[in-house]
Parts: structure tokens; C-alpha cells; sequence
């Protein structure tokens, strides 16, 4: 064999694999037999040749080609079905056009209907569109996004609001307060450096009061029971009944009291009445005086007549006489 014949045989098998790969990529098994139906839709946005055509999610085919119809403006897409897939001659049989993801790409949905009657090879399938996510969202998002507009200039306050919270030249930025929270804990930390004796001192006296107080537990129990008891005997004392004999009693003593000053009564008398103290005074005196004779005289007021009392009676008036009594 030539040369000449090598290269043209390599050559012709490189062309078919080419062809081959290309189409195999696509899709499209060029080996496999196919049977060909046709759709009309009005639209067929994001589908293109070799999107895939599928029942119930099995793949059984591919898109062929497509081309507008001049007289009523639809587009007929040619669908390629394997030769084993068979399409029931029903009115619920139709090709759905279908969205594969949120970029708008299509594929072809097939529902079969309920029928023991099949299409021929180029017979028409009754098409549907359904719309993708985005215009599905669209209807739904218009009055919300009316919403939105209304809320745009509050929001776009807040957002302002924001961004001067964040300005780090604002003396009411978050990193103001932070600076100052900063400082404030380092001061804290130096008063707690600069007192940490004197806080141990602290922390130890208060646990020793503690254990203090745990040490004599009972005895504060034992207190705290004697101010009960106490109370309860106060209470059975009836200190109501005897706070008001008192106040009574003060009551009847100030009475009293108000009469010796106004001089009514025997003591009010005594006590307000000059005259009465001067004669009392005055007798009192004389009594003195009395007193100091019947000590000096006994004799003058006590009689004892005893024998021989005669000579000491004359003695006794010689006495008075030299006296001068």
C-alpha cells in the first residue's frame, strides 16, 4: 500500500471519530434508531439543539431541529425519541417545556395520557410552557418590591445611621465607646493591681467571718430560738393590755401633777400656799424652842412628888429666880 493510500485512510478514520465524538458529546447516538415528532410552542426561550427530552426523569431523547413556521409565527421543534419509546394517542399527552435551572435553560418534559393507541413517526404533540422560576418569582415579587421602595429612604437612613456608628471619627461611633470601655478597664485593672494586697486582706477577713459564722451556727440557732421564745412570751404577756394601764397611769399622774401646780387640794396647797408655809415655819420653831426648854427645864412640865421634894422644889425656883425665869 502507498503511502498516498495511508494517508487518505488515516485521514478519512480521524474525520469519522471527529464526527463521531461531536456528536457523542452532543448527545446524540448516531447508531441508535430514532423516531421523530414534532411540537409547536410560542416560545421556546433557553432551549437549544440536543437539550434533553425526558419522561418521568429517564432520558429517551434529544431536541432536534428547529424552525419558525412563516405563516402563524410558532416554533416547530423537531423531538428525536428512541425507536422503543412509543407516544399514547391521548388528549393528556403533551410536550411541557420545562426550566433546568435559575439560568433559564430548557428542556423537553414528555406526559404521556392513558390511550392503547400510539402516534405514528411524524405525528404533533400537544405542547405546554411552563414559565421559569424567574418569571414564576417575577408576578409574585412586583408588589413586594412596590414594599421595598416605600422602605427605601428609611432604610436608607438607617444604613447612614449605621455607617456613623462605624466612623471612627464620631465621638458616638461604637469605636469611641470601645476606646472608652478600654480605658475604663485599664484603669480598673490598674486599681486592681495597685490594691491587690488590700483585696486579698479583704477576701480573707470575709472568709474568716465566714468561717466564723459557720463555727458558731449553733449558737446563733440557739440565739435566734431565745429572741423567738422571747417574742412569744411577749406576745402571751399581753403587752397591749399593760402598755395602756400605763399610759393610764401617766394619764391619772399628770392630772394630779396639773392640780398641784394650779395649788388645788391639800398638797397643791402646801405646795402653792406662802402663808402656809411660814406658819408651818413659824411653828416649827416653836417647837425648836420647846424642845430646847423641855430639855433645859424638865421639870417645869414633868411633876414627881417624891418625900423630902419639898427642899428640892425650893432649890429649883431659887434656880429659876437666879436665872431670871
Amino acid at each position: 500500500m502507498t503511502n498516498q493510500a495511508k494517508v487518505g485512510i488515516f485521514t478519512f478514520v480521524t474525520v469519522a471519530i471527529f464526527i463521531l465524538g461531536f456528536y457523542f458529546l452532543k448527545g446524540t447516538n448516531l447508531f441508535v434508531r430514532k423516531n421523530v415528532y414534532y411540537a409547536v410552542y410560542e416560545r421556546v426561550d433557553g432551549l437549544y439543539k440536543s437539550n434533553l427530552i425526558e419522561i418521568n426523569g429517564f432520558p429517551i431523547g434529544r431536541v432536534g431541529t428547529m424552525e419558525r413556521d412563516p405563516i402563524s409565527g410558532k416554533i416547530v421543534v423537531e423531538l428525536d425519541l428512541d425507536k422503543n419509546v412509543k407516544v399514547p394517542k391521548s388528549d393528556s399527552t403533551c410536550a411541557l417545556l420545562v426550566s433546568t435551572d435559575f439560568l433559564g435553560s430548557k428542556k423537553v418534559k414528555l406526559v404521556f395520557g392513558n390511550s392503547g393507541v400510539y402516534m405514528d413517526d411524524g405525528d404533533t404533540i400537544s405542547t405546554l410552557f411552563k414559565k421559569d422560576i424567574t418569571e414564576q418569582l417575577g408576578s409574585e415579587i412586583d408588589p413586594i418590591m412596590a414594599d421595598v421602595k416605600k422602605m427605601l429612604p428609611g432604610l436608607d437612613s438607617t444604613i447612614g445611621g449605621i455607617k456613623l456608628m462605624f466612623d471612627v471619627r464620631d465621638p458616638r461611633s461604637i469605636y469611641t465607646t470601645l476606646a472608652k470601655l478600654n480605658r475604663a478597664i485599664d484603669g480598673i485593672n490598674g486599681i486592681l493591681s495597685e490594691n491587690g494586697n488590700t483585696i486579698k486582706l479583704t477576701l480573707d477577713n470575709l472568709q474568716s467571718f465566714t468561717d466564723n459564722l459557720q463555727k458558731n451556727n449553733d449558737k446563733i440557732t440557739h440565739l435566734l430560738t431565745n429572741v423567738d421564745n422571747l417574742s412569744d412570751s411577749l406576745k402571751q404577756a399581753n403587752l397591749k393590755e399593760t402598755i395602756e394601764n400605763l399610759n393610764g397611769t401617766i394619764t391619772q399622774l399628770k392630772a394630779m401633777l396639773t392640780d398641784i401646780n394650779q395649788g388645788k387640794g391639800t398638797l397643791g396647797k402646801v405646795v402653792k400656799d406662802d402663808q402656809l408655809y411660814t406658819k408651818v415655819d413659824s411653828a416649827i420653831g416653836n417647837l425648836n424652842v420647846l424642845l430646847k426648854d423641855v430639855k433645859a427645864r424638865p421639870y417645869r412640865y414633868i411633876s414627881i412628888n417624891v418625900l423630902g421634894s419639898k427642899k428640892a422644889e425650893k432649890r429649883r425656883a431659887l434656880q429659876d429666880n437666879e436665872t431670871g425665869k
